[in-house]
């Protein structure tokens, strides 16, 4: 361990920097929220075609970036469904019709930056009967 005798005192913060003004303290942010709507979750199983209703909310002030929102079907090797999905993407969430899934469990992770740059996840699962 490096150490100093108390007459070599080392200066960790110099006269100039303790003068500087003292940074204010900020609030703790959130990122956007991610919040699966239909079919609501642990409802069961859902037949195809189905509704997919996502709500995205930014908060403290920041917008949803609408470009950064990606659909990642979570398989080996992952599937990106952001294309297929994009026409239904606004800053509220993502809102899609007839949408048709092979029976069984899906997971698809849902992710989003607000304005701030600030990012999100969350997975979404779909239990589609058989």
């Amino acid at each position: 361990m490096l150490g100093v005798s108390p007459a070599q005192a080392l200066d960790l913060v110099s006269s100039a920097e303790a003068a500087l003004p003292d940074d204010v303290t900020r609030g703790i942010t959130r990122s956007a929220s991610i919040v699966q709507e239909q079919p609501p979750p642990k409802s069961g199983p859902v037949r195809s075609p189905f509704q997919l209703k996502i709500a995205l909310k930014a908060h403290g002030g920041s917008r949803i970036d609408v470009k950064s929102v990606q659909l990642i079907y979570m398989k080996t090797p992952m599937v990106d469904l952001t294309e297929r999905v994009r026409a239904g993407i606004s800053e509220s969430g993502i809102l899609m019709e007839g949408l048709s899934l092979p029976p069984g469990q899906h997971r698809i992770q849902v992710r989003v930056a607000d304005s701030e740059g600030r990012e999100s996840e969350a997975m979404v699962q779909l239990d589609v009967a058989r």
